[in-house]
């Protein structure tokens, strides 16, 4: 299939370059040749073909490449942030959320009702810090069935971000966060535009459960 797909790119970019290689001949004929006809037949389609190829072209390259680029939202505040998670894990069959500090979570009351709301319908939600979350924001959701891994790491990873429908592949959505307001910046990649990315974030999240589990058992 990989096979049939270059090929008809290759002659379409052949046609194209013929075309092209045609009418700027006629051009060139019509205007550095006195005695040339002034009107060649048929130069004015050539042309119009051209452009129309040109046109082509470049949608079908700009479509192809937006596909792969990551969508980016700039956050001005921290509510900006708490409606983005809120509205980003309300598409996933599964939630991971990885950060040093969740302190902002008791401070988005949309996103806990989200989180809540999920769990309590049988989402598979979990929430990875280095420190115990705090009483008022852990209980409640443990209650609805977000599952706690901490890891007490004293050097934990400055990674912040939040994955979803990690258990359905090809469909894992990666929300990073970066920055600080008014210049807080989320990337979200999927399996198109940053399928390494997701990768390496499954393989911290895996590694990060691991590290609970070593060290409840000691």
């Amino acid at each position: 299939m990989q096979k049939i797909i270059k090929t008809t790119y290759y002659v379409f970019l052949s046609i194209l370059v013929a075309t092209a290689m045609i009418s700027l001949l006629g051009i060139s004929y019509v205007w550095f040749w006195k005695d040339a006809p002034q009107d060649l037949p048929h130069l004015e389609w050539l042309l119009g073909i051209v452009i129309a190829e040109v046109v082509g072209v470049v949608i079908m390259v700009a479509k192809r490449g937006l596909k792969y680029l990551p969508d980016v939202t700039i956050d001005k505040n921290e509510k900006d942030t708490l409606d983005f998670m809120a509205k980003f894990t309300s598409f996933g069959t599964s939630v991971v959320i990885v950060s040093n500090r969740v302190s902002w979570l008791g401070r988005g009351d949309k996103l806990l009702e989200e989180l809540n709301k999920k769990a309590q319908s049988g989402t598979h939600i979990e929430i990875i810090t280095p420190s115990i979350v705090q009483d008022k924001v852990r209980l409640p959701l443990e209650n609805a069935g977000v599952k706690f891994y901490v890891t007490k790491e004293r050097n934990p990873p400055e990674s912040r971000f939040t994955l979803i429908n990690s258990d359905r592949s090809g469909a894992e959505k990666l929300a990073i966060a970066k920055g600080v307001h008014p210049d807080h910046e989320i990337t979200v990649f999927d399996m198109n535009s940053g399928p390494q990315i997701i990768a390496m974030a499954k393989d911290i999240v895996r590694k990060s459960k691991d590290i609970c589990d070593a060290s409840s058992m000691e």
